[in-house]
C-alpha cells in the first residue's frame, strides 16, 4: 500500500513530538503529502471568558486559530521539517477524533500519525483519550508513535490471525521496512481446551492432545505464510500459547522491534469484536514499539 497522503495530528505537547517526527520521516521516505493538523475543541473557551471577553468573539477565535497554525509551522520546523517538503498546515474547530477522521477523509489520507500520550484534562480521561478514540473509530491505518525516531523502521512484528487484514499488514510491513526481515507471531491459547480436559483425560492424553493442537497451529501459521506472496527469507515466523497482547509485548521485547503492525479485526463477526479489544489492548501494552493498524 502506498503512502501519499499523511495526516499527522498534534496537540502541540511535547507528547507529541515523536509522532512528529516520524510522520516526517515517512512523509520524505514514501514522497508523500503531509497535512497537519490542530483541533480546538468546540466550544474551545470556558464559558467564564467568553462572559466577560468585550471584543467580537469572532476575531479572538480567527487569531487563536492564526496563532495556532503559526505554532504549528515553526514546530514542525524544530522537528526538522525540509523547504521542499510537500507539507500544509491546518488549525480547526470540532470534537478530537471525529474532526480528525473528517479530515483524514477530505484529505484521502492513507494513513494517520498520533502521538500516544498529549494533554488530557480529567474529563478526557473519563470520556477516553483522542488517540483511543481514533484507534476505535478509525477507517483507515493509524500509527500511534510512542518511541523517538531512530531512522527509518527495521525491524516489524506482525500479529497474525490468519485474515485477509493481516495479509495486508505483512504487505504494508515488507514496505516499509524494504531491505529487513519481518517477524510474524501467532498467540493461540487452550484454555478452553484445558476446561473440557481437567478431571476427563489422563495426563498423557492431554499431553498428546496439546501436541496435536499446536502441530495444526504450526501448519496453518506456515501455509498462511507461504501463500501471502512475500519471499521466505523476509519472514521469521513463531508460534506461541499465551494471551494475544501479552505475546505481542513479549515478542517486541525479544526481538527488539521497533514497531507492531497488525489488523484489527478476524474473519467473521464475533471475532471482529474480540479482535478489535485485542487491538486496542495491544496499543495501550505495547510501549516498548509503535503500532500500526489497519481497518478496511
Amino acid at each position: 500500500m502506498p503512502l501519499s497522503k499523511i495526516l499527522f495530528a498534534t496537540d502541540l505537547s511535547p507528547g507529541a513530538d515523536h509522532a512528529g517526527r516520524r510522520a516526517l520521516q515517512l512523509a520524505t521516505a514514501e514522497g508523500a503529502r503531509l497535512r497537519v493538523i490542530n483541533v480546538i475543541p468546540a466550544p474551545s473557551l470556558d464559558e467564564t471568558v467568553l462572559k466577560r471577553w468585550r471584543g467580537d468573539t469572532h476575531h479572538l477565535m480567527a487569531d487563536l486559530m492564526a496563532a495556532t497554525e503559526q505554532a504549528l509551522a515553526e514546530r514542525m520546523t524544530t522537528l526538522g521539517a525540509s523547504d521542499d517538503l510537500a507539507m500544509e498546515i491546518r488549525c480547526l474547530r470540532g470534537q478530537g477524533h471525529k474532526q480528525i477522521l473528517t479530515e483524514a477523509r477530505e484529505f484521502g489520507a492513507d494513513l494517520i500519525v498520533v502521538g500516544s500520550h498529549g494533554q488530557r484534562s480529567f474529563k478526557d480521561i473519563l470520556l477516553g483519550t483522542t488517540t483511543q478514540n481514533l484507534v476505535h473509530h478509525a477507517d483507515r491505518p493509524i500509527l500511534v508513535v510512542k518511541q523517538p525516531v531512530q531512522g527509518a523502521y527495521r525491524r516489524i512484528v506482525v500479529p497474525v490471525d490468519y485474515s485477509e487484514r493481516t495479509r495486508k499488514a505483512l504487505h504494508l510491513a515488507a514496505a516499509l521496512s524494504p531491505d529487513d526481515s519481518l517477524h510474524a507471531v501467532h498467540a493461540y491459547d487452550m484454555d478452553a481446551l484445558d476446561q473440557v480436559l481437567r478431571h476427563r483425560v489422563v495426563a498423557s492424553e492431554v499431553a498428546r492432545i496439546k501436541q496435536e493442537v499446536r502441530a495444526e497451529q504450526e501448519q496453518a501459521l506456515n501455509d498462511f505464510l507461504a501463500g501471502c506472496g512475500l519471499p521466505p527469507a523476509r519472514l521469521s515466523a513463531q508460534l506461541r500459547l499465551g494471551y494475544a497482547p501479552t505475546v505481542v509485548e513479549q515478542a517486541v521485547k525479544e526481538w527488539g522491534a521497533e514497531l507492531v503492525v497488525m489488523g484489527t479485526h478476524g474473519r467473521n463477526r464475533l471475532q471482529d469484536a474480540l479482535l478489535g479489544g485485542v487491538a486496542r489492548r495491544v496499543v495501550h501494552q505495547v510501549q516498548a514499539a509503535d503500532v500500526l493498524l489497519i481497518r478496511d
